[in-house]
């Protein structure tokens, strides 16, 4: 109840043919089929929305983000023990977030879309040294034909709420493209983002 009294005072109702731009900032939680454990980076980028009715519009964001993961590999030394090492996978990308957008209350607004992603860079970083990640494939898989994948194609969920232009967003992204091309293991990025922007 107390949502919807402040979305119906919220001041942020916008008319057919409005087009607003909407610097952002945020976070991402990130992770990979099977990680260890998420980690949270920056997320920063722009958003243009264009609405073609008081409650439908369409967003185009350019967002550059640090997704990935942390877990441990395990070394055993026999009759000394096992030691365990944490390693931070670092994939920055490029995205283009493509969203349907529909207002089920002035300010809220419930949105679902495509993101086609480009990787900018790939690192593994353990212990303060960091190694390109297509390097460590080459050597982990040995010279074949897995590669880490260049473009990532994910489908964002969500929801965003407006007041006075101030703008909270937070969606996850569904991964659909594997991260390492020709494996046979299935593994995706799994991404968790909240933003705070002002719309002009």
């Amino acid at each position: 109840m107390a949502l919807i009294a402040i979305a119906l005072s919220a001041q942020a109702q916008h008319e057919e043919g409005d087009v607003t731009i909407q610097p952002k900032v945020g976070i991402t939680i990130s992770n990979i089929t099977d990680g260890d454990k998420s980690k949270v980076n920056l997320a920063y980028g722009v958003e243009f929305e264009r609405f073609f009715t008081d409650q439908f519009s369409a967003s185009l964001g350019v967002m550059f983000t640090n997704q990935g993961c942390k877990y441990k590999v395990y070394t055993d030394y026999g009759d000394i023990g096992v030691e365990s090492y944490p390693i931070k996978l670092d994939i920055y990308y490029g995205t283009l977030p493509i969203m349907a957008n529909y207002y089920v209350l002035p300010g809220l607004a419930l949105k679902a879309g495509i993101q086609p992603a480009f990787r900018v860079k790939a690192r593994i970083e353990q212990n303060g040294n960091k190694i390109d990640l297509d390097n460590a494939i080459d050597a982990m898989y040995d010279g074949n034909d897995n590669k880490l994948n260049t473009f990532d194609l994910s489908i964002p969920v969500g929801f965003s709420y407006e007041f006075k232009g101030i703008t909270f967003d937070t969606r996850y992204n569904f991964g659909v493209t594997k991260l390492i091309s020709n494996s046979d293991e299935s593994i995706y990025n799994k991404v968790f983002i909240m933003t705070l922007g002002y719309k002009f």
